[in-house]
Order: C-alpha cells, then sequence, then structure tokens
C-alpha cells in the first residue's frame, strides 16, 4: 500500500472453475458528471463504449505519439501461455488459442517522454458475445509484483461473463514479470547474527544489490507511473474512458487513476479495497489483527466440524496453533527435502486464509502435523513440491541465510512499496515493531515485523503521492469489501469512499478470505457485473451473504 504497503503480498485468489453466475437483469445509467479542465496534444480515435469513435487527446503534444500507438497483436507465444501465475499453468480449453499478446511503448519518466522508454507487456481476450461490445476491460490482480499476463491466462473462465462484451486486458506492470524487472543479481552475502542490526544490515546489503542492478529503473516504477501507463493503454485500445476491474493492491492503482485521470474513468470495480489512509506501519498492525482474526474464525470452524486436529473447544484450538508455532521454532521438521520451521507454517496458514474454500486443505495439513508429518504444511507454504508461488502466500521479501534472494515477484513488491512511501525504518525501530506487532497477532506479527524494515537503505527516495486518490470530478466507483478479509481489511473501503470524494457506493459481502468477486458469489457477481455491463451502481450500503 503506498504510503502504507501492505507488508504481505496481497492479491486476487483464483476462482475456483465453474462457479456459477446469474446476469442482472436491471439497468441504469450513471449520473452525468460536468469535469472540468480541457487537456491539449494529439488526438487519438477511440471507442465510446459502444464502438463509436470519439477523440481522446494525450495530456501533453510530448506524449501523442505513445497515445496514438496501436499494439500489433498476436498469439500469445508458448512461454507465456505455459507460465501462469503458478509458473506451471496451461489457459484453460477454449482460450489458448485466443489469447493475444502485444507490447506497449511507454516513457520511462513521463516528465522526459523523449528519453528512455519501457516496454509493457500485455495480453487480451477478444469480446465472444453477440451483444453490443463494451470495448476493453481491464483487469490488475494486485500484489504489487503479480503479473497481470500470467493472471489472465490462469484465470480467464473467472471473468467469462463480462468477457462476453468486453476484451479482457491485462499487462506486467513495469518492474514486474515481462516488463523490464527487478533484478537484484543472482545472490546476495547476508549478515549473520541474531538481533535488529544484523537483520537491518542484511536488508540493506540486499537493497545495495537491487540498486547496482536496477538503478535505473527504481525511481519509476511507482504507483503513479503506472497509472499513466494505463492511460496509454486506454488510449492505445482506442477506449475514450478506462473500464477496470482491480483487486487489493490493484484497488490504490485504480484509485490513483481516478485521481490523476478523473475526466477517464468509465465504470470502474475496486474489489478488496486498501486503506488510503494509514501508513506502512499502521497497515502492519491493521494485517496481524486481521489475519488473527481470520485464523481464529478458522480455528471456531473447525472444532465444530467432525475430526478436527485442535480438537473441540476453541479456546484450546487457538492454543494448539500457538504451541505448533513455538515447537517449530526450536524443532524445525523435515519433510520432501526442506525444512519446515515456524515462518513455514506461518506462511501455510496465511496462504489458506484467503479463502474459505482452503480451509479443508488445511485441517488435513494440520492433521498430518499433529501426526508429525509437515508435508502439508509445506505445500501449502508455497515450498512444497509442485506448489509454486502463487499470489496468496509468497510472504515478506526477504533473502534468506544462504543468500539465496527473493522471488522475482518479491523483489517487485519491494521495489514498488518502496518507491510508493517515504518511511525509511531501521533497526532502531524494530524493537518497537515486532513488539507492536507480535501484541497485534502472536502468530503473524513476529513474521510481519521485518517487513517494516525492506526499505532501509534503499537505494532511491520514496514519497507519498500515491496516497492522494481524491477524485471528487470523476463518477463513482464501485468499492466491494469483504467483512472478514484478513489482508485488506473492511474499514478500509469506508476510508477509500471517504477519500475519494465521489459518492463511491461499498457493496459488503458479509464472508470470509479476499477478493469478494473471485469468490463465486452469486450475489457480488450479479452486482459487479450488473455494474460493469450495465452501469447500473448498488446503493451504498448493499449487502451480500
Amino acid at each position: 500500500m503506498p504510503g502504507g504497503r501492505a507488508p504481505w503480498r496481497t492479491a486476487a485468489p483464483r476462482r475456483a472453475a465453474g462457479a456459477g453466475r446469474r446476469v442482472r437483469g436491471a439497468v441504469a445509467a450513471l449520473a452525468a458528471f460536468a469535469l472540468a479542465g480541457a487537456l491539449t496534444g494529439a488526438v487519438a480515435p477511440a471507442a465510446d463504449g459502444a464502438g463509436t469513435p470519439v477523440p481522446v487527446p494525450a495530456p501533453n503534444p510530448g506524449l501523442a505519439r505513445f497515445y496514438q500507438q496501436q499494439p500489433a497483436w498476436e498469439r500469445c507465444p508458448p512461454d507465456v501461455l505455459r507460465s501462469g501465475s503458478s509458473g506451471q499453468g496451461t489457459p484453460r480449453p477454449g482460450y489458448a488459442d485466443r489469447l493475444q499478446c502485444a507490447r506497449l511503448e511507454v516513457p520511462r519518466d513521463y516528465a522526459h517522454p523523449g528519453q528512455a522508454t519501457l516496454r509493457v507487456q500485455l495480453i487480451r481476450l477478444a469480446a465472444t458475445g453477440p451483444g453490443k461490445r463494451l470495448g476493453s476491460l481491464v483487469i490488475n490482480p494486485g500484489g504489487p509484483g503479480d503479473s497481470g499476463v500470467n493472471y489472465l491466462v490462469d484465470n480467464a473462465d473467472a471473468f467469462a461473463h463480462l468477457g462476453q462484451r468486453y476484451d479482457l486486458v491485462s499487462f506486467d506492470p513495469r518492474g514486474t514479470g515481462r516488463t523490464e524487472p527487478i533484478s537484484c543479481g543472482t545472490t546476495f552475502t547476508p549478515v549473520t547474527g541474531a538481533g535488529a542490526e544484523s537483520l537491518g544490515a542484511s536488508e540493506q546489503r540486499l537493497n545495495e544489490a537491487c540498486g547496482r542492478y536496477s538503478g535505473p529503473l527504481l525511481p519509476w516504477v511507482g504507483t503513479p507511473d503506472v497509472a499513466r501507463d494505463m492511460d496509454v493503454l486506454r488510449s492505445a485500445v482506442r477506449d475514450a474512458k478506462l473500464n477496470y476491474l482491480g483487486f487489493s493492491y490493484g484497488t490504490r492503482l485504480g484509485a490513483v487513476y481516478a485521481h490523476e485521470f478523473p475526466r477517464n474513468v468509465g465504470r470502474m470495480a475496486l474489489d478488496s479495497v486498501e486503506d488510503p489512509t494509514k501508513n506502512t506501519w499502521q497497515t502492519a498492525v491493521a494485517q496481524a489483527r486481521g489475519f488473527q482474526r481470520a485464523v481464529d474464525a478458522f480455528a471456531a470452524d473447525c472444532v465444530h466440524g467432525p475430526a478436527c486436529p485442535l480438537g473441540t473447544d476453541t479456546k484450546a484450538a487457538q492454543d494448539q496453533l500457538a504451541t505448533w508455532y513455538r515447537n517449530l521454532t526450536d524443532h524445525p521438521l523435515q519433510s520432501q527435502g526442506a525444512t519446515v520451521d515456524q515462518t513455514t507454517y506461518v506462511y501455510a496458514l496465511r496462504g489458506s486464509l484467503y479463502s474459505r474454500e482452503t480451509w479443508p486443505a488445511l485441517r488435513q495439513a494440520l492433521t498430518q502435523l499433529r501426526n508429525g508429518d509437515g508435508s502439508g504444511i509445506l505445500n501449502l507454504s508455497g515450498s512444497g513440491s509442485g506448489s509454486g508461488s502463487r499470489s496468496s502466500g509468497a510472504g515478506r521479501a526477504r533473502g534468506d541465510a544462504s543468500g539465496r534472494l527473493p522471488s522475482q515477484e518479491q523483489l517487485a513488491l519491494r521495489a514498488i512499496s518502496c518507491r510508493d512511501t517515504s518511511e525509511r525504518y531501521g533497526p532502531a525501530d524494530y524493537p518497537r515493531a515486532e513488539r507492536e506487532l507480535t501484541q497485534a497477532s502472536p502468530l503473524f506479527g513476529p513474521d510481519i515485523a521485518p517487513t517494516l524494515l525492506d526499505c532501509y537503505g534503499w537505494p532511491v527516495a520514496g514519497d507519498d503521492a500515491s496516497r492522494q486518490v481524491a477524485a471528487p470530478h470523476a463518477p463513482p466507483l464501485l468499492l466491494v469489501a469483504t467483512t472478514d478479509d484478513p489482508a485488506t481489511p473492511y474499514e478500509g473501503a469506508a476510508n477509500m469512499a471517504r477519500a475519494l470524494g465521489n459518492a463511491s457506493p461499498v457493496l459488503t459481502y458479509h464472508g470470509e478470505g479476499h477478493a469478494a468477486y473471485t469468490s463465486g458469489n452469486p450475489c457480488v457477481l450479479r452486482e459487479v457485473d450488473g455494474f460493469l455491463l450495465d452501469g447500473a451502481l448498488p446503493v451504498g450500503g448493499t449487502g451480500c451473504r
């Protein structure tokens, strides 16, 4: 979260294939808004949402060539189709032949568009239905650091209904995936020893390596620059307005776009809303509390079901979860050639709390753990054989004691997060961080606390510009929030609505998990699809169960 970045990677989890849908029947029109401030520059033809070409100017003449470009769409290469967000996925049958890829040229520095450029990787699934085409729907899965290209490869079927009337479009934001990925070398030398000073020194060494390998790119990976890339993308696909569906960090990206380009906002739905009013420290504490509430809800559910490995009493179940954490701290297990320690355990718990659908797998893994088998925990942590590093479970972006670097997604998270905040916490701040976060969650707090040192010694300065989301002249956005979302706590949506200042309503999903739309809940699907397809905003206070 810029200026309050989530210390854990947060993104839209995969939606179960085959989840049912109901199409919203009511059609309503959004109120018209008088939007001031004419832009100047060269004109690129675009569609108004009904296929009618309309003129859309570039913000200034120096950007005209970027706004006028037309992506050369062609079938995606096999390596893109094979990769997917899991690193092993393939598109579902019927999509591989339809997915198209292209590159979009954008300035590295928008203040100097005549200098260096970047080539943003795009992906598209053209609209299929017989109805009137509505233009393109840009999808961002969150992160920051996640590949939008991989996400659409793996999850196109989750948006099949929207894909009847929209071209589904996604992209790898700058610094991620196939768009100038952040590099910090191949290894680094960690500082040995316990304590805040050693931890801070290791973070500083990793950050220095990132500066050596990606220094020229690091000042230009912040959220405002990605929002500007999205406006170039909007023009390149010939849409007068940006229609957008963003999850988790993608909600911040969408809100920043509305702040920067209010007159270009079309139908924008933001699901699992980040809180723009909290800084990094406050966000870390809120997330620790959110994950603790979620694991307590899991424990309460488990003890009321058959054969719960935590017993039959809620308090005893919570104590058992804490006991395993302490035991794995002192006596790690070996499984599948890997170590199952307290961090692996926390990753498994956290990753399983993003969706209620994964609770049965967590119960099974804990049953195995009770019998001394850590393989289930290892697999759920994202470290097990064949599990990949899915968006709900990669954990903090730190190197390990062997000098092995974090994943590319984690490095992108670090780079974007540090560019999006002016906060720079160091070893002197760590004791208080560990104390406050452990108080917020004895299970998750100790592992979240080190993320507050991620930007210690980062080679470029950050700022809080991406916390500015006021968009009073933009039409209302649809905000979707889940009451028991561990990663983006529910109250963040109300704070976002107030910060936007444009009467954006909040659709409340009374349930557990992260990313309500991908849960397949029929009510959420009906309301979000009704807005994106028909412009029908739900009344503020509308809820789904």
